[in-house]
């Protein structure tokens, strides 16, 4: 605010016009008396104190205007929901110019200990990249997406009911009297138990140079998204089906509810033969019938292709292909995945029935993929680094295979064949 001087006040003389910082430092000073509100009317001439005034204030607005160009903070999130770059390849070039870009200043945040300064760090991969490449991760997986999957922001510790036998109870515990008129009803109790489930790491590096940063941001996007979402996606499911369980899942094929379906009496080393499917699927759990899937290497599809069960002088196959589908391939009706993730004919773990409704997975509530970008891990080979992390963890719902109440050959929703050297 503006103000007159009524009389001397320290280094002002009466009638010295001057600019307060605040109004409420200039309402104080004329509620003392000391001075007046100096109002400029469009007669009024402005004195030279007046310009010398407003030229301080415009030096002062400049000066400030070019701090904020060289000084602006970061903000911890993105301002809006939608990307100002077309492509995650374009976003990459923005990066490999350092924050001398604009949209990058104002997008996204710093991982870096200062402000403004090229040399200390990198940038945080905006949320739809991040949840770009989980969808394509997901697209590009097979076993993770057919898991029951919890998202939880600490380890999970999941109850369940702890069944090895249906001898006295169906369900594991709970059991069923019928008392005569006038008997008391006898209780039961489930036995449950617990799974403990740890959100372990998972990470990926991957360096772009600068000329494929430079030339080709659509390249690079493919790039980028092929190479890590078909890593992680495969990496789950390797885990899914091989984890030891120590900082990682727990595969279906170490765990304790795995059922080995042994190999025939003189059957021929390196090969399947029908009575293998056939005591697989009779180990299956009931209920799994339904839910299963077949994992097969893919150099035993010539022996599989030729499966079939006699009837009389003649046969039935108990391989299906659907020639106009490739994915409507069936083994004794259930479908069959060519599986990258299964070991050679002959081996255990070249052919697998599993349900996988039956194995739990967790993943990271909120925030499933961590992703940031840096300029300066690889400086001097003129390279950028993006980095990956994901939190991920499994194990089947199960600590054991089962004994039927009526029987004695215990029944898993994962079986698989073993060895045949």
């Amino acid at each position: 605010m503006l103000i007159r001087f009524l009389a001397d006040y320290g280094e002002a003389k009466k009638d010295d016009i001057r600019n307060t910082k605040t109004d409420e430092d200039a309402q104080s000073l004329i509620d003392e008396k000391i001075a007046e509100k100096y109002i400029v009317t469009e007669s009024t001439e402005p004195t030279k104190q007046e310009l010398d005034i407003e030229q301080m204030r415009k030096d002062i607005e400049k000066e400030v205007k070019e701090q904020l160009k060289t000084e602006v903070k970061m903000p911890a999130q993105p301002k809006e929901n939608k990307s100002p770059w077309p492509t995650f390849g374009h976003f990459a070039q923005a990066v490999r110019t350092g924050q001398t870009d604009e949209k990058l200043l104002n997008y996204c945040k710093s991982t870096g200990m200062a402000i403004a300064i090229n040399a200390d760090g990198g940038f945080l991969i905006p949320l739809e990249f991040s949840t770009g490449l989980l969808t394509a991760m997901a697209q590009a997986g097979v076993l993770a997406p057919k898991c029951r999957n919890f998202p939880i922001n600490n380890n999970l510790a999941l109850p369940f009911v702890n069944i090895t036998t249906q001898a006295t109870s169906w369900t594991g515990g709970v059991r069923i009297y019928k008392p005569a008129e006038g008997v008391a009803k006898t209780g039961s109790l489930p036995q449950f138990a617990k799974a403990e489930l740890h959100l372990h790491k998972m990470t990926a590096v991957v360096y772009s140079t600068d000329e494929l940063l430079s030339d080709s941001p659509i390249a690079l996007e493919t790039f980028l998204n092929t190479m890590v979402s078909t890593e992680f996606a495969l990496t789950k499911d390797e885990d899914i089906v091989w984890g030891s369980g120590a900082g990682e899942c727990l595969g279906l094929m170490n765990s304790p509810c795995l059922i080995p379906v042994q190999k025939e009496t003189d059957q021929v080393a390196d090969t399947i033969v029908t009575p293998n499917v056939l005591k697989m699927f009779s180990r299956l759990y009931t209920p799994s019938t339904s839910r299963a899937v077949w994992l097969i290497a893919q150099d035993a599809m010539p022996q599989i292709a030729q499966l079939s069960i006699t009837v009389g002088t003649g046969g039935a196959p108990v391989f299906i292909a659907d020639l106009k589908n490739p994915l409507g391939q069936t083994l004794l009706g259930r479908p069959i995945i060519w599986s990258p993730h299964c070991q050679t004919v002959g081996t255990t773990g070249d052919i697998v029935l599993a349900d996988f409704s039956q194995y739990v997975t967790v993943t990271k509530a909120g925030k499933e993929m961590d992703t940031a970008t840096s300029i300066h891990l690889k400086f001097l080979e003129d390279e950028t680094a993006f980095r990956f992390v994901i939190r991920f963890d499994g194990q089947p719902w199960w600590t054991s295979a089962i004994t039927p109440k009526h029987g004695s050959s215990t029944v898993s929703p994962f079986i698989s064949l073993a060895s045949r050297d």
